[in-house]
């Protein structure tokens, strides 16, 4: 009896230990969030032609989308165009190189301090002291005119609306997956603050005749990409002991796809593609976007566009993030529970709607929420097209930075298919192409962090990958200093 009565004691201050260090916790960690709030902000206005910019002349704190500061608070200031940018006269300054990067939130980079993002930290390299002496006399502006949520879409709109007037040699376009789902998709996050439908159609976006696509579908022809879905979605359904490929399977299967890629097949796609015409679809609810916007700021914002967010339990959110973090743990300790995850990606996004058989027509009709593939990568290119004919014709360069298969949302293989796709059409049509994946990539494997971990854009050592990357293709076209990293 004794025993037991001293073991009830250990067992019980034990208890009362963990009790006290978790008390301890949920209030060092209370205070923390109370003394390090995150803050909600509207920082962008309907544009009628874009969609929405960011507002001009504007300061604002920025902390990310998690209720208290988690990573990283910056101020953002905008100039008076709308963009994260100092002000730029649209004539240049005598002897000088302009350039301009175009982009998506990863542009912005609102993650950093201004100094430290993409755009500033080429133009520093540029104006090193030891300038390649073609170019020792020339004073490099390299602006910036990124917007948050934009998709190629919109950045081919910013190149004819904006860029142009201020006449650069190059163009650098930013693109990752959602770069190019942007492009057809109305689907977006600006909405958020107002509670309202996600698919509100603010934003405007291309397309291409029906029949045009179709005559196209055949040429890189992704057939066996879909019958493996089709084969996988049908196994997990028959099967209750459902076992995905492997992931050196997996790896396999995305080189026999990617050696569909041929330049023969790029060509002939860029030939027919030089004979279509690309539809431009303006946003249907941009008067009610100005409502909700307007409602929303003088309601829930109080008549401003930014407010702190509400406090809430601190110990609740560790106790949600360490199950995300053991799930995660678990999924690199069970390889299998990653490549089951990577095909139900596969499935949800790309799967063809008509499962029921390997007829052509439903192998390559999409789904309700996403079109085929392909589509959407012929689309893409046909804006690429388009947008390199209009850099041209003011005296400039389009270069591509591709950061596909680095940042990935919807599944490894076509991140994958969409780089050397990418790669050899900017061959092909004499565009320039970085390809910004590796070098990330080549930085993740030596474990240096290229990401925030919860926010996931890129952190100042991302960022400055992505200048490094802009500036040695700069150098092997003879512009620009020597790069010591």
């Amino acid at each position: 009896m004794k025993k037991i009565k001293n073991i009830f004691k250990i067992l019980s201050a034990q208890a009362l230990t963990v009790l006290v260090i978790l008390l301890v916790i949920a209030l060092v960690g209370q205070t923390y969030t109370f003394l390090n709030p995150s803050y909600e902000n509207i920082d962008v206005i309907p544009d009628r032609q874009l969609g929405w910019k960011l507002v001009p002349n504007s300061i604002f704190t920025y902390t990310g989308v998690h209720w208290y500061k988690n990573e990283f608070k910056t101020q953002i200031k905008t100039n008076s165009l709308g963009f994260r940018d100092t002000e730029r006269t649209i004539k240049k300054q005598k002897d000088s190189t302009r350039m301009v990067v175009l982009g998506d939130s990863f542009v912005v980079a609102r993650e950093v301090p201004f100094d430290k993002t993409p755009s500033q930290l080429l133009e520093r390299y540029l104006n090193g002291s030891n300038s390649n002496e073609s170019f020792a006399n020339s004073k490099f502006e390299v602006l910036n005119f990124g917007i948050t949520g934009f998709g190629l879409t919109q950045n081919f709109l910013t190149n004819r609306l904006y860029v142009k007037n201020y006449s650069p040699e190059y163009v650098f376009l930013f693109i990752f997956e959602e770069t190019l789902w942007r492009t057809l998709s109305i689907s977006h996050a600006i909405t958020n603050t107002m509670n309202v439908n996600k698919k509100l159609h603010i934003r405007p976006v291309l397309n291409m005749n029906e029949s045009n696509i179709q005559s196209l579908l055949q040429v890189l022809n992704f057939k066996e990409f879909y019958q493996f879905l089709v084969k996988s979605e049908n196994e997990k359904r028959s099967s209750q002991k459902y076992k995905p490929i492997s992931e050196k399977e997996y790896v396999n299967f995305i080189e026999s796809q990617r050696a569909l890629v041929t330049f023969d097949k790029i060509i002939k796609i860029s030939n027919m593609l030089a004979k279509m015409k690309l539809y431009l679809f303006t946003a249907d609810d941009f008067e009610k976007f100005i409502s909700l916007q307007n409602v929303s700021i003088n309601s829930t914002f109080n008549g401003q566009r930014t407010r702190k967010r509400k406090q809430k339990i601190f110990i609740s959110d560790l106790g949600s993030r360490l199950l995300l973090g053991f799930k995660n743990l678990r999924k690199n300790i069970q390889p299998e529970l990653k490549m089951q995850d990577e095909i139900q990606k596969l499935i949800n996004v790309y799967g063809p709607l008509q499962s029921e058989g390997l007829e052509e027509k439903g192998l390559f009709g999409g789904n309700k929420d996403f079109p085929n593939f392909e589509t959407m990568v012929f689309i893409n290119l046909k804006a690429i097209q388009a947008m390199k004919e209009d850099i041209n014709a003011y005296g400039g360069q389009l270069v591509i930075v591709d950061a596909t298969s680095n940042v990935i949302g919807k599944g490894k293989l076509p991140a994958n298919l969409l780089s050397i796709i990418l790669e050899r059409y900017s061959k092909v049509n004499n565009i320039g192409y970085i390809p910004l994946y590796k070098d990330l990539n080549i930085a993740n494997s030596k474990g240096l962090t290229t990401q925030w971990p919860f926010d996931s854009h890129l952190n100042e050592f991302g960022n400055k990958v992505f200048a490094e990357s802009m500036f040695r293709w700069l150098q092997n076209k003879g512009v620009g200093a020597s790069l010591n990293n």
